[in-house]
């Protein structure tokens, strides 16, 4: 995939592109969560290509950029990023899973209610569907702003990750416009009804100590989600960002294992004496 457009130097240290690594007979694709970038997601992606699953890790419009830019999206231009990213695999034929972070786990819990028979199993790494008290509260009052919201910005107060190296590298967007956290919020209102459409294998990894999203995320999304195969993981030491955080291994590792199910095996003839 192409380089994205020159991100502010707070995003500079680490490669944020879109990646795509080549497999054979499973497909993955992945999304990073809101301000994210992908190389929040490259870490687990090149785990899964060295198992020999196709990667394709997305980058969401607008993100990996000037705040501007991912203040003049919404949710909808979000999920198009998804859309693309999910009909480049579906051209190679094999099952695709499904992986999203954070609000990247709101936006692949939609592509699976939506495409159904094409996704073959779902993987939510600290899902967003809610925030914790004080965010749910401000954005329920802020959210009738409007236009006016794209032109408010938020300071960010740096990623929720345990690991301080981790923490120290992980590409940072200073600020972030108040729109993006209400289209967040419009986007888990929107799919929540959707949940019992998702009859897909399903795996939940979440930070005990995430800071971001609670908790009740994993036991509304166990209650709900409408998959008779559903599990969840709890990660007594990370926090939000899972997929990079202290507990990253056992995430590839616990991803890995799960996905293995979906892979599509090669038949082989036999030789004809």
């Amino acid at each position: 995939m192409g380089d994205s457009d020159d991100p502010d130097p707070g995003l500079s240290t680490v490669d944020t592109r879109e990646f795509f690594f080549p497999g054979e007979g499973l497909s993955a694709l992945l999304i990073h969560g809101l301000t994210g970038t992908p190389y929040e997601m490259r870490f687990l992606g090149e785990r899964l290509a060295g198992a020999g699953v196709r990667v394709c890790g997305v980058k969401l419009a607008g993100h990996a950029a000037a705040a501007e830019e991912l203040g003049a999206t919404t949710n909808n231009s979000w999920y198009q990023s998804v859309v693309d990213g999910f009909e480049r695999l579906r051209q190679f034929g094999d099952p695709i899973v499904v992986i999203g972070q954070s609000a990247g786990a709101v936006l692949a819990t939609r592509l699976a209610a939506d495409q159904s028979d094409g996704v073959s199993g779902l993987v939510l790494l600290g899902p967003a569907f809610f925030l914790n008290f004080w965010s749910s509260t401000g954005l329920r009052v802020l959210k009738g702003l409007g236009p006016i919201a794209s032109k408010i910005y938020l300071h960010s107060s740096g990623p929720d990750i345990h690991d301080a190296a981790a923490r120290r590298i992980h590409p940072r967007t200073p600020l972030m416009p108040l729109s993006a956290a209400v289209n967040l919020y419009q986007l888990s209102a929107a799919v929540r009804p959707k949940l019992d459409k998702v009859i897909h294998p399903t795996l939940i990894i979440h930070g005990r100590q995430d800071h971001v999203c609670p908790l009740k995320n994993v036991d509304f999304l166990m209650t709900h989600l409408g998959s008779a195969e559903k599990r969840s993981v709890i990660l007594d030491n990370s926090f939000h960002i899972v997929s990079v955080d202290i507990d990253k291994e056992r995430v590839a590792e616990e991803i890995a294992g799960f996905v293995t199910q979906f892979r599509m095996v090669p038949q082989k003839m036999s030789a004809m004496g």
